[in-house]
C-alpha cells in the first residue's frame, strides 16, 4: 500500500512507543492495513518477500514440527497448535489435509510473506506472516515453544535459514 510520509511516521511512532503491540491494533488505530504496519517495522524485525514463494515457504514450514497457526480477524483470534501438513495445489487452493491444521488457502491471493522477529507482549517471537493483495493478513505461523515457554532453538535455526535463503534469492 502507499502510505503518506506523515502516516508512516505516525505508525512508526506508535510501534516505537509500544514495541510489543499487536500489529492489527496499530493498523486499526491508524486506519491502515496490517501489511502497511509491517512495512513500518524496523528493518531488524522484518524481511518481506513476494507471495509467489507461497508454496516453497509452506512446504518448508511443514518440516518444522509443532507451531502455532493463527488467523486474526476483527472478531476472532484463532490459534491452532500442531504441525503444518504438506499441502498441494488443486482447484485454485493450497490444500492442507491434516489435523489439527487443515483447510484450503487461495495461494494466488498471497501478495507478500513477511518473516517477523519481534517481541509480542514482552515475549520474543518469530513468525511467518502471509498477506493478501488488500494488505490483510491471511494467516500467521508462529514458532513453537518448549515447556518453559522458550522458543524452540531448532525452529529458530530453520526460520532464519529459510528467511535468509528467501531474501538472498529475491
Amino acid at each position: 500500500m502507499n502510505l503518506t510520509a506523515e502516516t508512516r511516521e505516525a505508525v512508526a511512532a506508535s510501534l516505537a512507543q509500544n514495541p510489543g503491540a499487536v500489529l492489527e491494533q496499530i493498523a486499526e488505530q491508524h486506519d491502515v492495513t496490517t501489511a502497511d504496519v509491517i512495512s513500518c517495522l524496523p528493518e531488524r524485525e522484518v524481511s518481506t518477500i513476494g507471495g509467489d514463494e507461497f508454496m516453497r515457504v509452506m512446504l518448508e514450514i511443514a518440516t518444522w514440527g509443532e507451531v502455532t497457526f493463527i488467523v486474526n480477524t476483527t472478531d476472532l483470534i484463532l490459534e491452532v497448535k500442531g504441525s503444518v501438513p504438506e499441502g498441494e495445489m488443486a482447484h485454485g487452493f493450497y490444500n492442507l489435509q491434516g489435523k489439527p491444521i487443515g483447510g484450503h488457502v487461495k495461494a494466488d491471493d498471497c501478495a507478500s510473506i513477511s518473516f517477523v522477529s519481534r517481541k509480542l507482549f514482552s515475549s520474543d517471537t518469530r513468525s511467518v506472516q502471509f498477506y493478501n493483495r488488500d494488505g490483510g493478513c491471511m494467516f500467521k505461523i508462529y514458532l513453537g515453544r518448549d515447556e518453559e515457554r522458550r522458543l524452540i532453538p531448532a525452529q529458530i535455526e530453520k526460520f532464519e535459514a529459510l528467511r535468509d535463503r528467501m531474501i538472498a534469492n529475491r
